[in-house]
This record gives structure tokens, C-alpha cells and sequence, in this order.
């Protein structure tokens, strides 16, 4: 006999999908399918950026290189707004004088050689002097989560780039 009963079918389904996606369960306890990006993360300090327009990065790793241009953006600090009377509270984004960026690329486990250069407003590059560097394994939803990546993070300051 047939299943004469198509909403059911699809209920059942969507249950199944519910239970096997949308809860968590493939994730474990606690956890969420927000995971992180490979890469290096780049701080240009306020006393440094009248002095770059444009980074560019070179990852080595045994041998091979890979290069990365750096996405600059202003940077912020977060400035507490404090909070009503129903408990809800406020942030906002104040401009910190500096530059940050993200660029991705495909990092793993173990020591890498990181050389940069600054190209400034005025169209001069410069060459900073090599640091080297072991990425991070992060989990945004902690150790017990998927979602992991390795990441490094870049401060470039008067005294030239670091992993401060």
C-alpha cells in the first residue's frame, strides 16, 4: 500500500535533518558550525601608519613561499556604552589610530619564516627584516569543537615587524 501521507513524509524528514544538523549533535556539547580561517593577522601600529599604505607578506615553509597581499583597514577599540535598566548593553567602535588586516592563506602546524613589505603613500617600498614564527591552532568554539585553523598574528611598529 502507499504512503498516502506526504506532509508526514516531509515532517519525518525534516525532523531527521533537525535533529542531525540543526542541534549540534555532529558538533558535540556546546558547540557551533562556527569554525575560524588559516592565516595571519596583521596589526600596523599607530606610530607606524603615516608610513604604510600597503603590506604584502611572504610565508615560508620548507622551502616553499606563498605571498599575500594585506587587506588594511582602520583599526577600532570597543567603547563601553554601559547598560539600561533590562540588562542590555552597548558597545561601540572608536578608531584606535592604527591599521589592522587579515590575510588568508594556508598555514599549518610548525615554525614558518614571515617576510613583509610596506609599500608607503608615496609609492616607496620597504623591505622589513624577516621574524620567525609558529602559527597558533585556534577553536573559536573550544577544544572540545571542530572548526579549528592555525594563525599567526603581525605587529608592525616603529622597531619593524614582530609577533608581539
Amino acid at each position: 500500500m502507499p504512503f498516502r501521507a506526504p506532509w508526514l513524509r516531509s515532517a519525518v524528514f525534516g525532523g531527521t535533518l533537525l535533529l542531525a544538523g540543526g542541534c549540534g549533535a555532529p558538533f558535540g556539547a556546546g558547540c557551533t558550525a562556527v569554525g575560524a580561517v588559516d592565516g595571519v593577522s596583521t596589526t600596523v601600529a599607530a606610530d607606524s601608519v603615516r608610513g604604510v599604505a600597503a603590506l604584502e607578506l611572504e610565508i615560508c615553509r620548507e622551502g616553499r613561499c606563498t605571498k599575500a597581499d594585506v587587506a588594511l583597514s582602520a583599526g577600532t577599540v570597543s567603547v563601553d556604552q554601559g547598560c539600561d535598566d533590562d540588562g542590555i548593553c552597548a558597545a561601540s567602535a572608536s578608531p584606535d589610530g592604527t591599521l589592522v588586516g587579515f590575510a588568508p592563506l594556508d598555514l599549518s602546524a610548525g615554525e614558518v619564516e614571515i617576510r613583509a613589505t610596506a609599500t608607503g603613500r608615496d609609492g616607496q617600498t620597504r623591505v622589513l627584516a624577516p621574524v620567525r614564527a609558529t602559527a597558533e591552532v585556534v577553536r573559536p568554539n573550544g577544544p572540545q569543537c571542530p572548526g579549528e585553523a592555525h594563525q599567526l598574528a603581525l605587529t608592525l611598529d616603529s622597531e619593524g615587524l614582530s609577533t608581539r
